[in-house]
């Protein structure tokens, strides 16, 4: 399960978010890592987003991968 992929409704329903819009935002801002499938889709891995917390920090744009 360490290279698990979310797609946004399952990483807002597994960080208790209240819509897959605010998972969006997040990514904006730099507080989510993503990547890009295609043009529209993003993916989270859930050992990145278990690490991010972990850490208790808010991601840098250097550490997200794609950018928006």
């Amino acid at each position: 399960m360490k290279n698990e992929w979310m797609n946004a409704d399952e990483l807002a329903e597994y960080l208790r978010l209240p819509s897959r819009k605010a998972v969006y935002q997040a990514v904006r801002r730099g507080a989510i890592p993503a990547y890009r499938l295609g043009e529209k889709r993003l993916r989270f891995r859930r050992d990145e987003i278990d690490e991010m917390l972990d850490r208790g920090r808010m991601l840098t744009p250097e550490d997200i991968s794609v950018p928006l």
